[in-house]
């Protein structure tokens, strides 16, 4: 059986952790127009992979489960993507109570 990684692993890695929430808060006060998605997107992916090679154990895994990770990896890519193509195509048409006309007030009936 193999030994689990040293503390000073987890310690690193947790520090590098907090490290990028820090740049991911910095980078969210800065205007940086169109690279503050691009910076924070790659911080995530950043931050995602430093959880699954450490704290999942991926890096040391078999390639079977290594291959399953990557498997659902490209299946929640997938999702993201046709979700997002649905999204981008669809046409944009008012709620039916908007339809007459936006803002205004129900007609009340007179008694």
């Amino acid at each position: 059986m193999r030994r689990p990684p040293a503390l000073r692993i987890y310690v690193v890695t947790w520090a590098a952790l907090m490290a990028l929430l820090v740049a991911t808060f910095a980078i969210a006060h800065w205007p940086l127009g169109i690279w503050n998605s691009v910076s924070s997107l790659t911080i995530a992916a950043i931050k995602m992979a430093l959880v699954a090679l450490v704290f999942m154990h991926l890096k040391r895994a078999s390639t079977l489960l290594a291959m399953f990770a990557g498997i659902a990896l490209v299946w929640l890519a997938l999702l993201f993507g046709l979700s997002g193509t649905d999204y981008a195509t669809r046409a944009v048409s008012p709620a039916p109570w908007n339809a007459s006309g936006a803002g205004e007030p129900p007609n009340r009936i007179a008694r």
